[in-house]
C-alpha cells in the first residue's frame, strides 16, 4: 500500500491549541484509566491528538504535581549553589 492510500485511511488528528474540553477528557481519562501506551489513550479517550501530544499536555501543563509559577528566592540560592559546585552537568 503506498502513503497515498494509508494517510487516507488514517484518522483526522488535530494541530494548534488544546480546549478547555480536551484537557477535561483527558485528565478524566486519566484519572480513570491511568497513564499508558499514549497512542492507545488518545484513541481511547476519544481525542483526536497524536499520542506524543496527549503525553506532552499531561506531562508538562496538565500532571498535578506541576508547579508553575516563579521560583522562590531559597530555590534559586540552592540552585546557585549547586551550579557552583556542579557546573552545568
Amino acid at each position: 500500500m503506498d502513503k497515498k492510500a494509508n494517510s487516507s485511511q488514517v484518522a483526522e488528528v488535530r494541530k494548534g491549541p488544546w480546549t478547555m474540553e480536551e484537557d477535561l477528557i483527558l485528565i478524566n481519562y486519566i484519572a480513570n484509566h491511568g497513564e499508558g501506551v499514549w497512542n492507545s489513550l488518545a484513541r481511547s479517550a476519544g481525542l483526536k491528538r497524536t499520542g506524543k501530544s496527549c503525553r506532552l499536555r499531561w506531562l508538562n501543563y496538565l500532571r498535578p504535581d506541576v508547579r508553575r509559577g516563579n521560583i522562590t528566592a531559597e530555590e534559586q540560592l540552592l540552585i546557585m549553589e549547586l551550579h557552583t559546585r556542579w557546573g552545568n552537568r
